[in-house]
């Protein structure tokens, strides 16, 4: 019924916690699709191990191509009707999938996403993992209130016909769908489909020296911005966009403004 998806690039250090809990869970009808993008390290020695095993599969890119393109190449070799999407440095509650099927086989077919809320946990230098904060996710009414949230949403389960439908991630950003490749789908999936989240605790999320988004502030905040006003001229072009500039180089969006009144569109409470 679902396919873990996990893109796969330098993860020597966590991709056996990854799988290690799926083998973990209380829901067994699944199967997982691994995409490395070129590792350079021991990330596909170390998953040898797993590959005995009929339900998992790897598929290797020759060279790197980015985090949107592994994620279509894994889309296009998925047939079940669910997948849900696990970075290699993260890992699931034993109920997770349990949890998000039983969701998911009794929501409408305009629902493309099913989410929980998270487990941030801190790596400190020796490896060990000390917990941070529980982050919830949320439920939105209409995309402008989605945009305005500057939030994405953990898990990701999707619906496979769907993603499919719309062509999978976008890559036609300046960076090719390297950076902020979740919110970027979301927005596309968020115009014409609908959302459900489940308020348990459903990933654990590792932040540590090495994420990406740590290591590539600027490109991050770049594709961002990028990412932000694509969209609104997609929606319509009715709304220029005002950010917020921290003092980490991340950027956030502060409000909508109204092209034709100048009346600000004011920031949804949640």
């Amino acid at each position: 019924m679902i396919t873990v998806l996990i893109t796969i690039y330098n993860s020597e250090d966590y991709i056996h916690n990854a799988l290690d809990s799926i083998y973990e869970q209380t829901y067994d009808n699944w199967n997982v699709l691994l995409v490395d993008d070129a590792s350079t390290d021991s990330s596909v020695k170390l998953i040898q191990p797993y590959l005995k095993d009929p339900r998992i599969e790897l598929i290797r890119h020759s060279y790197n191509q980015g985090q949107s393109k592994s994620l279509n190449t894994g889309l296009k070799n998925i047939d079940t009707p669910f997948f849900i999407q696990l970075d290699a440095d993260d890992w699931f509650y034993p109920n997770t999938l349990e949890v998000l099927m039983a969701e998911a086989l009794n929501q409408p077919k305009d629902v493309a996403l099913f989410s929980g809320n998270i487990n941030i946990v801190i790596e400190d230098d020796t490896g060990k993992t000390v917990p941070l904060l529980i982050k919830k996710g949320g439920t939105y009414s209409n995309k402008y209130e989605f945009i305005l949230a500057n939030s994405s949403a953990w898990p990701r389960c999707y619906r496979t016909s769907i993603l499919k439908k719309i062509g999978g991630w976008p890559i036609d950003d300046p960076h090719e769908g390297r950076y902020v490749e979740d919110l970027r789908i979301l927005l596309r999936l968020i115009e014409n489909y609908r959302f459900h989240w489940i308020d348990k605790e459903l990933l654990y999320h590792r932040r540590h020296q090495n994420n990406m988004t740590n290591n590539n502030t600027k490109e991050t905040a770049a594709t961002l911005k990028w990412i932000i006003k694509n969209t609104l001229k997609r929606w319509g072009d009715k709304y220029k966009p005002n950010f917020s500039y921290h003092s980490d180089g991340n950027i956030s969006l502060a409000g909508l403004t109204l092209k034709d009144q100048r009346l600000p569109l004011r920031k949804p409470k949640f």
